[in-house]
């Protein structure tokens, strides 16, 4: 049974790298990449802005147990994605401060600031983390371009300074990452799945991705060499 109000402490195959942008290695970064578990935890998205169908997109991608979204109209767009998944709910209102207090995690992107205001001093009167777009004063957290590949996720974020960058940058990643990453990705989820777990399954997998044919296998998306990779690597178990 769901409990919305509990996060759980397990996520299958979250992988994240984070590439951070700075302008010196004396940087301090503000924020912190960290993946958070989503499973059985709530999210809330108030306002339908510019940015609301990407978040609206990345956040059908994650095991969220329920994602409300909050707003008077919606567009077409958005309108179509909250039709094709069943945890989506919209309430077609203004949020309201008990909305707030029963999410675990609140995006917010509207034009009226001062409901802005009043949206981030209910987060923080509740202790619930807030992504508001374009912001950042009001941010707990920091939203990131997304690639996915397979249970593969990159994540780039430039913690709210450059984000026109971060964009560009996952683009360039996006067209040059083969499908090979998420093959090789998916191979070995059910390989670690199927050996127990300790020092020896741990360096198994250490060992191979230390394999360069391996690696340029992936790259050139040449999955028979990945697959004969695999095997000649299980064999040797």
């Amino acid at each position: 049974m769901f409990t919305p109000n509990v996060i759980v402490v397990s996520f299958v195959s979250f992988c994240s790298f984070q590439f951070y942008l700075s302008m010196s290695e004396s940087t301090r970064y503000k924020a912190f990449p960290i993946g958070l578990v989503t499973s059985c935890s709530t999210l809330l998205i108030i306002g339908c802005g510019d940015e609301t169908l990407q978040r609206v997109r990345d956040a059908r991608k994650f095991d969220w147990y329920k994602i409300y979204l909050i707003s008077p109209t919606l567009t077409d767009e958005v309108r179509a994605e909250v039709a094709q998944d069943e945890r989506m709910i919209h309430l077609a209102r203004e949020a309201t401060e008990e909305d707030v207090s029963k999410a675990q995690v609140v995006v917010e992107d509207t034009e009226d600031l001062q409901k802005a205001d009043e949206i981030a001093a209910w987060c923080r009167k509740y202790g619930k983390p807030l992504n508001a777009v374009d912001k950042n004063q009001y941010c707990d957290l920091y939203y990131m371009s997304l690639i996915y590949r397979g249970p593969l996720v990159i994540s780039i974020s430039s913690g709210g300074d450059a984000p026109a960058l971060s964009v560009a940058l996952r683009k360039h990643l996006e067209a040059n990452l083969s499908e090979g990453w998420a093959y090789a990705a998916d191979r070995m989820a059910a390989l670690r799945k199927s050996l127990p777990g300790g020092q020896a399954r741990k360096m198994l997998l250490k060992n191979m991705v230390r394999d360069k044919q391996l690696l340029e296998a992936i790259v050139q998306n040449d999955r028979d060499t990945i697959d004969q990779r695999f095997d000649e690597a299980i064999q040797r178990i």
